[in-house]
């Protein structure tokens, strides 16, 4: 006998799986909640002399693919900027601010200091920034040192009981992301895997998966840089134009697929 299935229970959306139209892996996410596919469609209706509807004659499917992932994600956003992720190598470093704050008669070890990038100022407790203060072979009331090491020493004026001290440094193990203007996201084959359940065996969670053979992240992108932020991601489902069946999606469920 033949597996049949209708009426399915969606669980949740396990995985995104993202990869170039050549088969590469780019990027997985295991955060996506409240997905959603829309596909709509344009249409010419053939009318008689009285208005009425003859014929609706539909025409150019597009879709859109709608997410929101759980929490701020470096993929969604690089994906979105249209460049992905920069990885930071031992081999290639990626330059990178830094920020810290040091209080007087207290020292500072800054790494890998870019040259002549090293700001330094006072600190009021109301966030205030006063003074800037240049640099010296020694610390003074108007001078901090750095030594070759990377040794900071602060200032020593009287007023003054911290600073707050920006640098730039080469980073050999990170991940840099810049959007810019020019660059608009790749188009992907992106793959889901839902766990979902037969209502008639509820009690056994199995994969059911959706393809995206041809999907476009929107390159518009909101940051909410608060502790329960999330991030939209979304796209559209362009038509897979050369493929035979021009197919916007796919769906699979295969019966031996149990969690």
């Amino acid at each position: 006998m033949g597996f049949t299935l209708d009426d399915i229970v969606i669980d949740r959306v396990q995985y995104g799986f993202a990869e170039d139209l050549d088969g590469n892996p780019l990027y997985t996410l295991t955060q996506l909640q409240d997905a959603t596919i829309n596909i709509s469609a344009e249409s010419t209706d053939a009318t008689d002399n009285q208005g009425n509807l003859i014929k609706r004659f539909w025409k150019a499917k597009t879709g859109e693919f709608t997410a929101n992932n759980a929490m701020i994600n470096l993929n969604v956003i690089g994906a979105a900027s249209g460049e992905g992720k920069k990885i930071a190598s031992q081999e290639n470093k990626i330059v990178m601010p830094k920020i810290i704050t040091v209080k007087k008669g207290e020292k500072a070890t800054l790494k890998d200091i870019v040259e002549g990038s090293v700001k330094v100022n006072a600190f009021s407790a109301n966030g205030s920034m006063g003074t800037a203060y240049e640099k010296d072979t020694a610390a003074s009331a108007d001078k901090y040192a750095l030594t070759e090491g990377g040794e900071f020493t602060p200032p020593t004026a009287e007023d003054v009981d911290t600073y707050i001290v920006k640098y730039d440094r080469s980073v050999g193990a990170g991940v840099s992301i810049t959007n810019r203007a020019d660059k608009f996201p790749q188009t992907v084959k992106l793959t889901l895997k839902a766990l979902a359940v037969d209502p008639c065996h509820s009690d056994v969670l199995k994969g059911l998966y959706i393809v995206l053979p041809s999907f476009q992240v929107s390159p518009e992108v909101e940051i909410s840089l608060t502790t329960d932020g999330q991030l939209a991601y979304s796209g559209s489902l362009q038509v897979d134009y050369c493929s035979a069946d021009k197919a916007l999606y796919h769906i699979y469920w295969a019966d031996e697929d149990e969690e």
